[in-house]
């Protein structure tokens, strides 16, 4: 009720709202809604108030005949507007729905998805749905209309919505993907690391699975994680060029130090979290990302940086999954001072920096790299 509330100004259009569908996101805090009132049916992603998602709609049919013009004195009662004449490819308008004709298949990363009536798609709310006027796709609009655009046959979306769709089912099957790829990925890290002493499930019980390899030496310590990369991060296909070389990782951090027992549950507890960040928060980690890191009593390096360019850095090679890289970033702890100066100048100068330190990056105890 609280999302109608954010919607709607009177009771009166809050009764008269009907919700047919609401669902999760099966690893994003985004929930689905379509919902259906006298005039009209939409489509929704709502976001949770602890990310910055916020709320995506998209117009899918008029249920009366379309208007000539926005009705401006509706937006104003904030009540879901129709879809004007030029726009509908009904004008004269649709048949309600019914809520046992539809289901949603969510985007592999979480962050979009689809509206299926009958098993075939009539909208589709992606990523970029927010950005420069663009709402989604709904199949009954015509050419690029103000609360949705035309969803044409040959639009890539029909191809990544059935391959998502296939992502998802292959979780009702054994072995599922996390089983599958499990033993692969700790072999990696086994012939780059050498045989793990301990081994964490960091995923709280929830899912989806996540483990923590660990080799706890006497002179190094090394952390990496296992089964992030089964999911790709949302919201990177925005910011660069091919998302397939990018939308998939692996964290790992290396200590110049022997770690007590303690110490370890408390770095395997903040790995966790960290390692749901990008689903959690709906956005993704890259290269030259900082994160905070607040574990020990080392004040001093209260931040990591991310990255794997470092000539120390170790590069395992975990080869792809779904046809997709998947990338091992490092997390390279680093002051305040450090994490200020990658804010201000890009973190290409601190890495050359760092890098010049070799090993003693993994130390806690090494000097600072900016005045």
């Amino acid at each position: 009720m609280k999302f109608l509330q954010k919607l709607f100004s009177s009771k009166e259009e809050i009764q008269k709202a009907e919700i047919l569908l609401e669902e999760r996101s099966p690893i994003c805090p985004i929930t689905a809604i379509v919902e259906q009132d006298t005039n009209v049916v939409y489509f929704y992603l709502w976001g949770s108030e602890s990310s910055n998602f916020g709320v995506k709609s998209c117009w899918v049919r008029n249920l009366k005949e379309a208007p000539e013009t926005i009705d401006e004195s509706e937006l104003k009662k904030g009540n879901p507007p129709m879809q004007t004449k030029q726009f509908c490819r009904f004008s004269k308008g649709q048949e309600k729905l019914k809520k046992e004709d539809l289901e949603i298949i969510w985007f592999e990363e979480g962050d979009g998805a689809a509206l299926l009536l009958n098993q075939k798609i009539i909208a589709v709310i992606p990523a970029w749905s927010g950005f420069g006027g663009f709402k989604g796709y709904a199949r009954d609009c015509i050419g690029e209309g103000e609360f949705s655009w035309e969803l044409k046959p040959n639009n890539e979306i029909y191809k990544r919505v059935e391959l998502a769709n296939k992502s998802w089912q292959v979780w009702e099957f054994e072995p599922n993907p996390f089983t599958a790829e499990q033993p692969r990925i700790l072999d990696v890290y086994t012939e780059q690391f050498g045989k793990s002493e301990k081994y964490f499930s960091i995923d709280g019980i929830d899912w989806p699975p996540r483990g923590l390899y660990l080799r706890i030496g006497d002179l190094k310590s090394v952390f990496a994680t296992v089964g992030l990369s089964l999911f790709p991060m949302p919201t990177i296909e925005m910011q660069v060029a091919n998302r397939f070389d990018h939308h998939r990782i692996e964290l790992g951090m290396i200590l110049n130090k022997k770690i007590d027992e303690q110490e370890t549950k408390d770095l395997a507890n903040w790995i966790s979290g960290q390692a749901a960040i990008p689903w959690q928060n709906v956005t993704f980690l890259g290269e030259g990302h900082t994160i905070n890191f607040e574990v020990f009593s080392a004040e001093k390096f209260n931040s990591v940086l991310l990255t794997n360019s470092l000539d120390c850095l170790p590069t395992p090679d975990l080869g792809e999954y779904r046809e997709s890289t998947i990338n091992f970033l490092w997390m390279i702890p680093i002051t305040q001072k450090e994490r200020a100066h990658i804010r201000e100048n890009g973190s290409e100068i601190l890495i050359k920096r760092l890098n010049k330190l070799g090993d003693e990056v993994f130390s806690l105890n090494r000097k600072e790299v900016v005045d």
